[in-house]
């Protein structure tokens, strides 16, 4: 007979593992700081080519509202010069607050849309410029989107107010000194203007 050997009932005996070292003997050492990304922002110039694309291609939507409102001022002037009436101004001006909103909600549409899903509005687009979240140079959200042209829409309507017009310039020009180059609009929002290449 051939003698099998057997094995122990219980694991052999091993040696332990190593203790770990002591939180004094353990070596200085710390992830490397997170990159701060860096991105080229648009300059001034390229901006205001941007907003005259964009204005060249909103000028359809006012075009309506300028022949609309010349024909009820000047068959208001006929009227009050052949009847020797006085001239009355809500009677030409007619559904001028229904044209100014109605243009005011279909420029903040294509603004809003246009950033949220192509990153910028067609001039935009047209110079090669993005809108990104500053910061992480993410692409804009729907809070992004939605913020950004408000400041332009309130300083629009409040345009009759002394002193507006230089808020729509101080906007306009705050990027000049900035570190970001944002404008004030920008800064509500927490976005930046970046070129796309």
């Amino acid at each position: 007979m051939v003698a099998v050997a057997r094995r122990p009932a219980y694991p052999a005996p091993m040696d332990a593992p190593p203790l770990p070292p002591r939180p004094d003997q353990l070596p200085a050492w710390a992830p490397p700081p997170p990159v701060e990304p860096t991105f080229r922002y648009a300059s001034f110039w390229i901006r205001v080519g941007a907003y005259l694309i964009d204005t060249l291609l909103l000028i359809p939507l006012t075009i309506p509202f300028f022949i609309v409102s010349w024909s009820r001022i000047s068959q208001e002037l006929d009227r009050a010069s052949s009847t020797g009436e006085a001239f009355r101004l809500g009677a030409a001006m007619g559904n001028v607050a229904v044209w100014t909103l109605t243009i005011a909600a279909l420029s903040y549409a294509y603004a809003v849309l246009m950033v949220r899903y192509f990153g910028g509005t067609l001039g935009k687009l047209a110079v090669g410029i993005r809108v990104r979240v500053a910061g992480t140079g993410a692409v804009a959200g729907w809070r992004e989107a939605l913020l950004r042209p408000v400041l332009q829409l309130i300083v629009g309507f409040a345009s009759f107010v002394p002193g507006a017009r230089f808020i729509t310039l101080l906007d306009d020009l705050w990027m000049l000194w900035d570190a970001q180059s944002q404008t004030l609009h920008d800064k509500v929002a927490n976005t930046i203007v970046v070129y796309a290449r």
